[in-house]
């Protein structure tokens, strides 16, 4: 046990590279995956980031996403406890798809595999949402990091990258930069940064970082390819430590045991209450694709 521990660890060091060391586009690329939520006839496509913690002695993979990427995949069932309605949410398993390239950059393949939701907030809340990668023998290339907890607010103007799933698969892990353009922005009573980087369909949940590579937002929604909305890291650090996920942000924190996170609710108090998951809603960046051989019971 004392080995694998240890060799869990020297994986773990081996992927969070020094901000001196890193080429932010190749890393930005590294920690960088396309979400694929489907159900039935529907299928949308977004993005996520990919981070690394020790569980139980073994390396596991986490991803950040939106949650209006997959909100559709929520299900609602009410029964009666005890003489009171009692309300259970849970989840369909979305797919992580990560592309495959070869030394001069060619596409040669992907790898898909199944992620189970272990927090999430609808869009009309802090819109995020926290996964865990079901298969053991999937191996994250490199580890997030994020922008610390009591760090300066970024300037207004600053220098920033986007990565992220450019028309779905289509165009995963496609690069972007600009700069922050506003802070402060209010949506839904909530507060975004609004960057310049250009993003499309299937750029939501998408990593923004600083020129260290250090996660400072989550793009989900915008109004153009230069006028983009930021879930900004510092109410990510606050949602994380409300819903006692912290850990999965800060690497210096113990970590739960598996056991620990199973039993965590997928939704608290405020985001049970939301009208909806807000999927309905106009999202520019989110692709959303309907089948319609299934939706007609497999006519072609």
């Amino acid at each position: 046990m004392k080995n694998r521990l240890l060799l869990t660890l020297g994986l773990l060091g081996a992927m969070t590279l020094s901000a001196a060391e890193r080429y932010v586009p190749d890393y930005l690329n590294a920690i960088s995956i396309t979400v694929r939520a489907e159900l039935g006839y529907q299928r949308s496509e977004g993005s996520g980031t990919l981070f690394v913690r020790d569980i139980n002695g073994t390396a596991t993979t986490f991803a950040f996403s939106a949650g209006h990427v997959v909100g559709h995949l929520r299900r609602v069932e009410e029964t009666i406890v005890g003489g009171k309605p009692s309300k259970t949410v849970t989840f369909e398993n979305p797919k992580l798809v990560r592309e495959l390239r070869n030394k001069d950059g060619r596409r040669t393949g992907e790898v898909v595999v199944d992620a189970r939701i272990i927090r999430y907030s609808p869009a009309d809340k802090h819109d995020l949402c926290l996964m865990i990668v079901l298969s053991e023998d999937f191996e994250a290339k490199a580890s997030a990091e994020f922008y610390p907890k009591d760090g300066k607010l970024p300037r207004m103007g600053s220098h920033l990258n986007h990565c992220g799933s450019f028309l779905g698969g289509d165009g995963a892990n496609s690069y972007s930069d600009g700069v922050i353009s506003a802070h402060g922005r209010i949506l839904f009573k909530m507060p975004f940064m609004q960057t310049t980087a250009p993003a499309y369909p299937g750029s939501s949940g998408g990593v923004v970082a600083n020129d260290k590579g250090q996660y400072i937002g989550m793009l989900v929604r915008g109004a153009g390819s230069d006028y983009n909305l930021c879930v900004p890291v510092a109410r990510m650090w606050k949602w994380a430590e409300k819903n006692g996920v912290e850990w999965a942000m800060n690497p210096t924190l113990k970590a739960p045991s598996m056991s620990e996170i199973e039993k965590l609710p997928i939704e608290g108090p405020a985001e049970s209450d939301s009208k909806g998951d807000g999927t309905h809603k106009s999202y520019p960046f989110l692709i959303k694709r309907i089948d319609l051989r299934d939706a007609r019971g497999g006519a072609k």
